[in-house]
């Protein structure tokens, strides 16, 4: 596919895709915990922030449109430390690939493959990432698009459950309630969920030609796509179970999809979940993209089809290796770990090297 037919569609469902995975059966638990009613606000708040820092992500990448984060961050921090801080990307990559297939798996075997060995679950999610993350930016976002359609399944039996099963908006209020503190808490849980945003930095100079505004514009239009699924699941599952209820029930999303009673369907929490999986298999083909688009600055030359797929397998290997081999009961150990990480490097280093561009005045490979 040629650039100039790379459409702002495809750049949107990208982030949209890489957005929405794991976070979204456990975000109503996680942010509950902190922000009890007001979990919708954290949200909210989470939002906002995200679009802070999609902002000065975007203000970075359109200083250096025709290159990647891979080649300006020698640039800006020179050799060195360029190489460094590209090292530390292409781990983050495979660690929060790691952490997907953690959540996933756990996931998988609770409500669905009890009795399957998790390494067997796992193999199969990370293969599936691998075939579609050797690919081209253009075919990963034809596909990333396609399979987007699904989301819409979600939100219609959000709304059915909304319709058909007992609520009571009363556990809403009162608003306000958990002031302070608590919504910080419970947005610091929510921007985990949204995680994926970051690709910007990568993805910016595949969509350069759209023009810098354009390339913006789907970046805010991603993130409040995703803001605004995530508030409704936040409200759906707040109405639907009870304070007591709500905080010890880990996946919430799911159970009340499981309480839908149609009689074509017996268990239509299993087709959610079999379409969920297709969200958790883009996530993971991200950030496995992400990871292959940095070896490919460290070669500095174009990598073949064939030896993409050797460096992906080997990525892969390594998140396999982290996942199988980590204990179940300390998944929230690892979240920590790559959550601290996320921090780092989506948040401190793109604005520090922001930061350096301006004051040395570099500028698209030029330095004054």
């Amino acid at each position: 596919m040629n650039r100039n037919k790379r459409t702002q569609t495809q750049l949107v469902f990208f982030i949209i895709q890489t957005q929405i995975g794991v976070g979204i059966l456990g975000l109503p638990y996680n942010v509950f915990l902190q922000s009890k009613q007001d979990g919708w606000i954290s949200v909210l708040i989470a939002g906002l922030i995200v679009q802070v820092i999609i902002t000065y992500l975007w203000f970075l990448a359109k200083r250096f449109p025709k290159q990647s984060l891979f080649e300006y961050s020698k640039v800006i921090t020179g050799k060195y430390v360029g190489t460094a801080i590209n090292m530390a990307y292409i781990t983050y990559g495979v660690l929060v690939t790691a952490l997907i297939l953690m959540y996933s798996t756990k996931v998988i075997k609770t409500w669905m493959l009890i009795y399957t060995p998790k390494w067997i679950i796992m193999m199969l999610l990370i293969l599936t990432a691998i075939y579609l993350a050797r690919e081209h930016v253009d075919t990963i976002s034809n596909i990333y698009v396609l399979v987007s359609m699904l989301i819409v399944f979600l939100l219609v039996i959000s709304f059915v459950v909304m319709g058909t099963y007992p609520i009571d908006y009363r556990y809403l209020f009162p608003i306000g309630a958990h002031f302070g503190l608590p919504w910080i808490n419970g947005a610091r849980e929510a921007y985990f969920s949204m995680l994926g945003f970051e690709l910007i930095l990568i993805l910016y100079h595949h969509f350069h030609e759209l023009g810098s505004k354009a390339v913006l514009k789907s970046a805010t239009l991603a993130n409040w796509v995703v803001t605004i699924i995530y508030m409704i699941m936040m409200i759906v599952s707040t109405i639907v179970f009870s304070p007591v209820e709500i905080a010890i029930v880990p996946e919430p999303v799911l159970y009340f999809v499981k309480s839908l009673n149609l009689q074509i369907v017996e268990r239509i929490d299993l087709v959610f979940l079999s379409l969920w999986i297709v969200n958790v298999v883009t996530s993971l083909t991200s950030y496995l993209f992400l990871s292959i688009e940095g070896s490919r600055s460290l070669f500095k030359k174009k990598v073949s089809k064939k030896k993409a797929t050797w460096i992906l397998f080997i990525y892969a290997s390594v998140s396999f290796s982290i996942a199988v081999l980590y204990k179940i009961d300390k998944i929230d150990t690892f979240n920590h770990i790559v959550m601290r990480i996320s921090y780092a490097l989506v948040c401190c280093v793109p604005l520090t090297m922001l930061i350096i561009s301006l004051l040395r005045k570099k500028e698209s490979g030029v330095s004054n």
